[in-house]
């Protein structure tokens, strides 16, 4: 027996859906608990079901297409930045109701999260020069949002990403700020920084390693942090209620990890408990570990 046979009528539920252009919000808790009932050997199947909206028109759909190649790049997290609703009438529901999922709440958040950093390091070091470094750069949004609101800063950036269409994106952005920025396409791992950094920033990029490269990199990028700097990193929590979905209908994977995971890397980077501590945005689904030379 299929979950088409269990969870009968949904064959009659999703052709109806479909035919009225997705869901209405009322619905969205009845397609969550669909997805939450699905087992690993009727995923396929559930997909065929949805091959309408799996596609690049929608932004789940664009996840699980990849057309760049890779799971959360720079166009579909500028599309969650800017709650981006597509044009097309058979899409604009289904788009509408990815921008509820929790997750994509949290990725927001995050954003705000790392502008309200940047203001505090404006504060922090007055009219003197900072440096900071973002690893996994993407679309640079948040840079841009701080200098719309703070144009005259004295921050300066070096921005790393291994996708030259998101530095492409992100230079065409930021072209009022081009003189304070400088990009990188590399990879993280085995760029080589010429300087330190007052702040070393990485909201989604940690979350694709594993373990091992996780440590790595932190010890790594630790010792180019200036005495009183920070380096802080994002991480989704094992606490994720999209994460079915984000698996099942976006192919979107990631390591979730939990506060004490982020902690013990931490200490296995070899830096001290005392300068280490773990921040978390409103809903708490994006951890972000936070370490201080």
């Amino acid at each position: 027996m299929s979950i088409l046979d269990i969870l009968s009528p949904l064959p009659t539920y999703l052709a109806e859906t479909f035919n009225k252009n997705g869901p209405d919000p009322e619905e969205y808790d009845k397609i969550l608990e669909m997805v939450d009932k699905i087992g690993v050997d009727e995923i396929e199947e559930f997909r065929e079901a949805m091959q309408p909206i799996l596609n690049p028109g929608t932004i789940i759909g664009f996840s699980y297409t990849k057309p760049f190649g890779y799971n959360g790049d720079f166009f579909i997290i500028e599309k969650i930045y800017q709650h981006y609703i597509s044009p097309d009438q058979r899409y604009k529901k289904w788009d509408a109701f990815f921008h509820t999922f929790p997750a994509a709440i949290a990725v927001v958040n995050r954003k705000k999260l790392a502008i309200e950093i940047l203001k505090n390091l404006n504060q922090k070091t007055a009219e003197n020069r900072s440096d900071v470094l973002i690893l996994g750069s993407g679309p640079v949004s948040e840079v841009y949002e701080f200098f719309q609101e703070q144009p005259d800063n004295p921050l300066v950036f070096d921005l790393i990403d291994l996708d030259q269409r998101a530095i492409a994106y992100a230079r065409a952005k930021n072209k009022n700020y081009l003189s304070r920025m400088t990009f990188y396409n590399v990879n993280v791992i085995r760029h080589i920084p010429d300087k330190s950094y007052d702040l070393i920033w990485s909201a989604g990029l940690f979350d694709y390693f594993k373990d091992k490269h996780f440590v790595y990199l932190l010890k790594k990028y630790y010792e180019y942090i200036k005495p009183g700097g920070e380096m802080i990193i994002g991480n989704f929590n094992i606490d994720n209620p999209s994460k079915k979905i984000m698996e099942i209908l976006g192919d979107w994977f990631l390591n979730h990890r939990s506060e004490e995971e982020l902690m013990r890397f931490a200490m296995q980077a070899g830096i001290e408990k005392d300068k280490i501590e773990v921040i978390r945005e409103p809903l708490g689904i994006n951890l972000f570990l936070k370490v201080r030379k």
